[in-house]
């Protein structure tokens, strides 16, 4: 559908994500030798920097209760010196993992409480197994195991210039074949997509799935024509396109993914459920076998095939519908929940795991943004299921099991879904101007933070 206003665009540089499949076929032992080499030093480098925290905490008495101390960090160089074999590796991958692991303490410092212990620190105290001390905070740094079935690495692509002397970028994408520092034959890609032609590469993230399928995920920069009558009202408060902007209101629904305020209902097929039979059958079967025989490996590569395709089937129908949603609508309205908390009820667990709503809503959220909108997150304490959208009465006794109700005031017989999905979009529309100045604001602050960090490693080089 058209939208009700004249489209003005712009051409603007945004920042993109591609991720590609590594072709299993001509992947050489070589190759393959190369990445697991450059995941197991990558993760050694980051074990070391946790193990040298942890020795700084406990010089310092560190039990909690605040953010951890400004230490400066060693620099990787000073690792290479007592190992010697990660000088064979891509050396911006090792300075990659020092960055996650400077992430780490910034998400603890920043997003944790500093107090609270995990279940398993607290099952381990009970039991009289180990004490509670720092390691078993939630949110701190913890050493990456070699067993944990997933690795990666993520190199950065350097542009020649007068002081490095090279020739061409340390990165390209040529005829489906990727080649990166140190890789000279480089790895053939499935490319599902056309990859942008004048696209810049900033990095690229290579990963190894538990089945052993690669996957290079492939970060640039291009310029796009970007829609900008939506930011450009905001800005002014030119009310004639405020007011005209077609908003589609969610309402989160365990049986049907959503239901939207026009009363459509996504009728999401459960692929886990569906699929769960098997996937029992194949780990009982699992569960008989002699752990790291033959027929063990066997068995384990179908229960992983089946995951993995189950997360595929999961992924497609999730970006096909947000696709879809983005190109009809101006913006959408949803409710601000906390998926995280509900999915450990063992109620409602399950089948919010296999939808995947949160993952959908990051995912509708950068579409929405490539196009020049925002998706609106209204306050999860907001009446929505107990107020009439028809003449704004709350009903106290509409419970979470009742699915129809009658209004008291009106006599208007809602839908519970449906009418929150209306009462959402009603409410979507009256924030959204200032939702999307609060979005443009965060984005501004995080783009001077990031010119403020280039112009940090500039100085540091020179």
């Amino acid at each position: 559908m058209r939208t009700t206003y004249r489209v003005m665009t712009e051409q603007v540089t945004i920042r993109k994500a591609e991720k590609y499949a590594v072709s299993q076929r001509a992947l050489t032992d070589k190759t393959r030798d190369f990445f697991m080499q450059n995941f197991g030093c990558c993760r050694k480098v980051y074990n070391l920097y946790v193990d040298w925290l942890y020795k700084k905490l406990e010089e310092a008495g560190y039990d909690g209760g605040e953010k951890i101390p400004k230490n400066k960090l060693p620099e990787v160089t000073e690792f290479k010196k007592e190992y010697a074999f990660l000088k064979d590796v891509d050396s911006l991958g090792l300075a990659n993992a020092k960055i996650s692991f400077e992430n780490a303490i910034s998400h603890f410092n920043n997003d944790c409480d500093h107090k609270s212990y995990t279940k398993k620190a607290l099952r381990r105290d009970k039991s009289g197994t180990e004490k509670l001390t720092f390691r078993g905070l939630k949110g701190i740094p913890v050493f990456h195991s070699k067993n944990h079935r997933y690795n990666s690495y993520t190199t950065n692509c350097q542009y020649p210039n007068s002081v490095n002397g090279l020739k061409q970028p340390t990165i390209r994408l040529e005829n489906n074949k990727l080649y990166l520092p140190k890789l000279n034959d480089g790895v053939e890609l499935i490319v599902h997509r056309p990859f942008p032609k004048d696209a810049k590469i900033g990095n690229v993230t290579i990963s190894m799935e538990s089945g052993g399928q690669m996957y290079a995920s492939i970060e640039y920069e291009c310029i796009i024509d970007k829609n900008l009558d939506l930011k450009q009202a905001v800005i002014s408060g030119d009310k004639e396109v405020l007011e005209n902007i077609r908003i589609l209101g969610l309402d989160y629904s365990q049986e049907s993914f959503y239901v939207d305020s026009e009363g459509r209902k996504a009728n999401y097929p459960h692929f886990y459920m569906e699929t769960e039979e098997k996937l029992s059958r194949e780990l009982r079967k699992l569960s008989h076998m002699v752990m790291g025989s033959s027929n063990y490996n066997k068995q384990l590569s179908k229960v992983q095939k089946t995951g993995r395709k189950i997360k595929n089937q999961r992924n497609d129908y999730i970006n096909k519908e947000a696709l879809k949603l983005s190109r009809e609508y101006d913006a959408v309205a949803v409710e601000d929940l906390d998926l995280r908390n509900l999915s450990q009820s063992m109620r409602l667990g399950k089948k919010l795991n296999d939808n995947g709503f949160g993952q959908f809503r990051v995912v509708l959220e950068n579409k929405l943004r490539d196009k020049g909108s925002v998706l609106v997150k209204v306050d999860k304490y907001y009446p929505s299921t107990k107020m009439c959208h028809c003449c704004g009465f709350k009903n106290a006794e509409v419970k979470l099991g009742v699915r129809k109700w009658p209004c008291p005031n009106c006599g208007v017989v809602h839908d519970r879904d449906e009418n929150a999905a209306i009462n959402i979009r009603e409410e979507g529309k009256r924030i959204f101007a200032d939702y999307y100045k609060s979005v443009l604001e965060k984005e501004e602050q995080a783009e001077m933070r990031a010119t403020q960090r280039s112009e940090y490693r500039h100085k540091k080089h020179k």
